[in-house]
């Protein structure tokens, strides 16, 4: 039925306001009411009580028949009188019989008049009121209360007293009431859905926004902005939506620039590779050097795989199915081993390898092939960024209750506007670019994260033109077995 969030909460909330003022309305209609008519009925039964007492002083025994009683109506009319001018109602005296005796309205009494038999039955000695025409004695509906005469000296019932008002002044006070509440509810309702209005739409405008920001993140484009007001629930969500915009945006371009690098390091190998192997085949190549550009599709082949390894490492990240195989071992030896492996590397550049000298035989609780892959990312970096000449720090040790291994290299240094991006995921440098060229900017990321699953920290240290240090901890062998 309704297309839009503003429509439906605009609509339901003034629903609910008409509503509660319909219901107000109506309550207050009905304690008006209340109120008017127990106070016409108290009011009336005090003064027809007093009118009661007051005829029964004036009523007295008749000589002839000492058995009968009659009242003094030409001594009673005038009180009567008063009493309906101050009441503006009407005063009856009526006989046991329900003949009507005295009447202040002339008008009534133009012929005989007596009460009909339902309201006889209600002259059982107990004042009573009602609200209607006194059995069609009245035209028009009336408020009357009704007294017993009782003469006390002789505990006599000689009639009834009854005095009435006219009905309609409770139309008339509802109407008034009615036509006050309705001007209020009607400015306070104009003011309420303006202000309901207001508000729906400036709830409802940042809902379609986001609506807008996220139709926009799906066709590719990060660049919209959700203007953030307050510091409420939506606020905050549209912060996030921001924050997941600035996050795709870079996620986005790290893609990009992970199929270019991925189609460049592809297309490398494999042209050369193609252009060898076709020369060997069609003879362009004489069979003295083939043995020489085998080699080299060798290494092309090796690698394409190193390539492939580190998207798979990174696929295995990604879905979360890298799981750690923790056992005990020694580090030191591990280090040490990695080190063995770039003897050839660092003889060539004439690196000094310095740090393990007298380094004592370290024990932790990891993944050994994950932790030996994160040596040998972070010695392989250093290999390939050290100056020729230059030295190689290892530093293995166990203090407050970690196992630190740190790797430190002579050389240019890493720029400082870089150190915030370089564990970042297809992340390299101007400078790596032209050293690494078989780089692909997962090594750092892939040793962070291994890092992290061992519940460690790694931190970086450099210089421009001094060194570049590596430094992570693990937790202690010796308190993980207690």
């Amino acid at each position: 039925m309704f297309k839009s969030i503003f429509a439906k909460y605009f609509t339901v909330i003034s629903l609910i306001i008409v509503i509660s003022f319909v219901a107000m309305g109506g309550m207050q209609l009905l304690f008006a009411t209340q109120y008017w008519v127990s106070e016409k009925q108290a009011l009336l039964e005090e003064n027809t009580l007093t009118m009661a007492k007051m005829t029964a002083e004036h009523t007295a025994q008749d000589t002839l028949n000492p058995n009968q009683y009659n009242i003094q109506g030409d001594l009673l009319a005038p009180y009567m009188g008063i009493m309906a001018d101050a009441l503006d109602a009407t005063v009856l005296v009526v006989g046991n019989d329900g003949t009507v005796i005295l009447c202040s309205d002339p008008l009534l009494m133009s012929g005989d008049h007596m009460l009909t038999a339902s309201v006889q039955s209600k002259m059982d000695g107990d004042r009573f009121f009602e609200v209607g025409k006194l059995g069609g004695f009245y035209v028009s509906r009336q408020y009357t209360a009704g007294e017993p005469i009782v003469l006390e000296s002789q505990q006599l019932q000689v009639g009834y007293v009854f005095v009435s008002t006219s009905a309609t002044g409770l139309s008339e006070y509802l109407m008034n009431n009615l036509q006050v509440f309705f001007l209020s509810a009607l400015g306070v309702l104009t003011l309420t859905f303006i202000v309901l209005y207001i508000m729906t739409y400036r709830m409802v405008r940042p809902l379609r926004q986001m609506a807008a920001a996220t139709r926009s993140f799906g066709m590719g484009d990060f660049s919209y902005r959700i203007p953030v007001h307050g510091k409420d629930e939506v606020a905050e969500l549209a912060a996030s939506l921001n924050n997941m915009a600035v996050s795709l945006s870079s996620v986005e371009g790290m893609r990009r620039s992970f199929v270019a690098n991925v189609s460049h390091e592809l297309k490398t190998p494999m042209t050369t590779i193609a252009g060898f192997i076709d020369g060997i085949l069609d003879g362009t190549i004489p069979e003295e050097k083939r043995e020489h550009y085998l080699k080299i599709v060798s290494d092309e082949v090796k690698r394409l795989s190193r390539l492939v390894k580190s998207m798979l490492d990174l696929s295995r990240i990604d879905n979360g199915e890298l799981r750690l195989k923790p056992v005990r071992y020694d580090l030191t030896e591990q280090v040490c081993t990695v080190l063995l492996s770039f003897e050839k590397r660092i003889e060539e550049k004439e690196i000094r390898v310095e740090g393990l000298e007298d380094c004592p035989r370290i024990e932790v609780n990891a993944d050994f092939d994950l932790l030996g892959q994160v040596i040998y990312n972070l010695v392989d970096n250093a290999v390939k960024f050290i100056d020729v000449g230059g030295t190689l720090w290892v530093r293995l040790e166990r203090r407050d209750g970690r196992v630190y291994c740190a790797v430190r290299n002579t050389g240019g240094g890493i720029p400082a506007e870089e150190m915030p991006h370089i564990f970042e995921r297809f992340y390299k440098s101007d400078r790596s670019r032209s050293l690494d060229k078989n780089g692909m900017g997962l090594g750092l990321y892939i040793v962070k994260t291994v890092i992290n699953l061992h519940h460690g920290e790694i931190v970086v240290r450099s210089t421009e033109g001094g060194y570049t240090e590596f430094e992570f901890w693990l937790p202690d062998a010796e308190l993980l077995k207690r």
